[in-house]
């Protein structure tokens, strides 16, 4: 048993209404459930009962034993003085408040449909990524779609919170901010955070000093990366050498900050090996003098899938490593384009729409989330089986907080999808 299947059911009042007595047989009639406190506190605030003759406003507090009182100490606790009812599922014994006056109690195991408890406790046993995959395509699509977008915007609203850390640590710098979650973003998952540290101690100052020479700040970026330390393999590695000893020693930089190991080569394509990804960052960072206002004011979407085209020097035109060539251009695949637009330019835009208040900066965000395609991924093409409609990237990114929040959590009473699965189960 969990208290969120309680909630869930005093929440929607799943039980016979018209017969209810404490278990001092008193009658109980609800005129207001309360509003569900998310705060400290009892659990439904403002609730209206009639308790025998009278009429009662305040607070409804749940548990699962009537003992769970005393063992959360809320005899101790002022607010939870002006409890009115206490509702539990199995009463083990009487709660008082301070002053000695009895709580009255309701006890819901005798009143709840066997097959509504059965119904949750399946989802909740469910061993499945999606505990309701039996039920799924049952459920009406307004719903699926009410829990999508309930879901995209708490994705969007914890990634714009990250940024916004961010922000604050780096002293309101804007500039910086964007830069630090583009280098990140780089890195694609496997190499994020190599590419987050490097970006975290060479300052975006620096690089931009040297925006007129490609050569320096390849030297700058692959010399922190850990990549210059052993001997050179050809003559382009060792230039590289060179101008970031000089740097080095021009801006007091650490000489190092990542080890070579740290980076991840492994199962990746040419294409995607981090450095032929800090080649093509340092390209874009000659080439981009205002990051934040590149990211967060697009004139379009296709402007910005036209500015993220950059192509790389020429050594890294032919090179996968050093000294190594192949033969295509290391330029930026589609795939890899929408996934920096979707894990940087949004989370910036909706951040910077949070800070200043200015709501048609989410509005855009979110414009540039149904305009890109889908994501493609093992979740998502699970979802899809299930006849889910993922079309844009803002279905995808969608579902993927709602299995990650909902589903893996088992918190499928705060899901529509869930609840109606369980209306369907209540007589």
């Amino acid at each position: 048993m969990q208290e969120a299947f309680l909630h869930y059911i005093w929440q929607f009042q799943h039980f016979n209404t018209r017969s209810l007595f404490t278990t001092q047989q008193e009658p109980i009639q609800v005129l207001q459930i309360g509003y569900a406190n998310i705060h400290a506190g009892a659990d439904f605030q403002q609730a209206r009962l009639m308790i025998g003759a009278l009429e009662w406003i305040g607070s409804v507090e749940i548990h699962i034993k009537s003992s769970d009182w005393k063992a959360h100490a809320h005899q101790q606790d002022e607010a939870y003085e002006n409890v009115i009812l206490h509702v539990v599922w199995l009463h083990d014994q009487e709660v008082h408040r301070s002053d000695g006056t009895l709580i009255p109690t309701l006890v819901l195991a005798p009143i709840v449909a066997p097959t509504l408890w059965k119904t949750y406790e399946n989802l909740y046993q469910s061993t499945h990524p999606m505990p309701c995959k039996a039920h799924f395509a049952s459920i009406d699509n307004i719903y699926k779609r009410q829990m999508l977008d309930q879901a995209l915007m708490q994705r969007l609203e914890r990634k714009a919170q990250q940024v916004l850390a961010i922000w604050e640590a780096q002293e309101h710098d804007w500039e910086t901010v964007a830069y630090r979650l583009l280098a990140r973003n780089f890195g694609f998952h496997l190499n994020a955070e190599p590419f987050e540290r490097l970006a975290r101690h060479l300052p975006l100052k620096v690089i931009q000093k040297h925006r007129n020479n490609i050569l320096q700040i390849e030297a700058l970026l692959f010399g922190m990366a850990g990549f210059l330390d052993s001997p050179p393999l050809d003559d382009y590695q060792a230039h590289l050498q060179q101008e970031y000893h000089f740097l080095t020693t021009k801006y007091q930089l650490p000489s190092q900050v990542i080890a070579l190991h740290e980076w991840k080569f492994l199962r990746l394509r040419p294409a995607n090996f981090p450095t032929v990804r800090i080649a093509q960052l340092a390209s874009l960072l000659q080439q981009q003098t205002q990051l934040f206002a590149w990211l967060v004011y697009p004139d379009a979407l296709i402007g910005h899938y036209t500015k993220l085209k950059i192509q790389p020097s020429a050594y890294w035109q032919e090179h996968y490593m050093f000294g190594r060539k192949h033969q295509r251009t290391a330029m930026l695949g589609s795939s890899a384009l929408s996934n920096l637009l979707i894990n940087t330019a949004v989370p910036l835009m909706v951040a910077y729409s949070t800070h200043r208040q200015e709501a048609w900066l989410l509005q855009q965000a979110l414009g540039v989330l149904e305009s890109l395609p889908a994501e493609e991924n093992v979740v998502l093409r699970r979802w899809e089986m299930l006849g889910m409609a993922i079309t844009s990237a803002f279905d995808s990114q969608g579902v993927l907080q709602w299995e990650q929040a909902y589903c893996q959590q088992k918190k499928c009473l705060s899901c529509s999808v869930g609840i109606q699965l369980m209306g369907k189960n209540q007589p």
